[in-house]
């Protein structure tokens, strides 16, 4: 087996636990710890997802829309600060990000392009966070269903539109 190879990686809210191949028989233990955003975090976080039903629509595929690019980068964002993560690996190595560490971080991002798991990675409840920005979006349907659109066609310029009685 190739040394430096993830041979298990499991994504779990707040950590990410993996085994790697390295020069050893027996493969490198290899923790991430990443903070869970705080309740605050995530209601507002959730909150700006559902403005937009696409919005929420495009996170759930993987992909990151570029008006919640600060939902991301900002303070309190889906991405960590650096202090925010922590590394542990069993290896003998004394840095802090050994190559074992390395080759998970790897891993990890070859994962994001298959399943957007950052969410539950944050503490987010992927199932609340759709369940809140459906309801949002309903409601606010339903707010302005007695509003009259001036995308409405009255009757009359139908039928001068298409010529029917």
């Amino acid at each position: 087996m190739k040394a430096g190879t993830v041979i298990d990686l499991q994504i779990k809210k707040g950590r990410i636990e993996a085994r790697v191949q390295g020069s050893r028989k027996t493969p490198y233990k290899v923790e991430i710890r990443i903070s869970p955003l705080s309740q605050e975090s995530c209601d507002k976080i959730i909150e700006k997802c559902g403005r937009r039903i696409e919005n929420m629509e495009s996170l759930i595929k993987g992909e990151f829309p570029s008006d919640l690019q600060e939902l991301f980068t900002a303070k309190d964002g889906l991405f960590p600060s650096p202090k925010e993560i922590s590394f542990n690996c069993s290896c003998p190595d004394w840095a802090i990000m050994c190559k074992h560490v390395a080759a998970v971080m790897y891993g990890i991002g070859v994962r994001f392009d298959e399943n957007p798991f950052f969410f539950e990675l944050r503490g987010i409840d992927v199932d609340r966070f759709i369940n809140v920005a459906l309801e949002s979006k309903v409601e606010s349907m339903l707010n302005n269903a007695e509003n009259i659109s001036d995308r409405v066609i009255a009757g009359a310029d139908l039928t001068a539109l298409f010529g029917v009685l």
